[in-house]
């Protein structure tokens, strides 16, 4: 959450010129309903298992880039099923970067709503990566995205891609 993917995968189907599909978008448009509303009125839980149906239609798909939200490589093995589809690419961002970013738009993101100071803020961000960090280090790539621009990001993934 917070490490740009959405607007770093847009950058990168670009360079590759091939399609973009974000996985948060892809729900809300077959839902109908906003991520935060899925959240409050169908629990996380629910919100899950559409984004591995979402998962599994794109995996009959070819030649795209995929954005997903942050913790859909953590559940229902989905990184398992992501590396099957290609390469994955893990964001790294430092908790004080991503405490930075959630901050100015935390009133947007339906798990930071009870985060009423940047202190708390950061701290859940730290115990949020360490939970999840298992998973985001099965992706094929990393890439630490400190003090660099989109589109430098976009390219140095382009480059690893094989």
């Amino acid at each position: 959450m917070g490490s740009g993917k959405s607007v770093i995968a847009k950058e990168l189907a670009a360079l590759l010129s091939c399609p973009f599909v974000d996985t948060d978008e892809w729900i809300e448009g077959r839902r109908c309903k906003t991520i935060s509303e899925i959240f409050q009125e169908e629990g996380e839980e629910s919100f899950r298992t559409l984004e591995n149906e979402c998962l599994e239609f794109l995996m009959e798909q070819e030649n795209m880039v995929i954005a997903t939200g942050g913790g859909m490589a953590c559940h229902h093995h989905n990184i398992d099923l992501m590396n099957e589809m290609g390469e994955t690419v893990y964001l790294n961002a430092s908790v004080d970067l991503l405490t930075d970013r959630l901050w100015e738009e935390k009133q947007e993101r339906p798990k930071l709503d009870n985060y009423h100071s940047r202190e708390d803020l950061n701290s859940f961000i730290s115990i949020h990566i360490n939970t999840r960090l298992v998973d985001y280090q099965k992706s094929t790539h990393t890439v630490v995205i400190e003090q660099k621009s989109i589109q430098d990001i976009a390219e140095e993934i382009k480059s690893i891609l094989r």
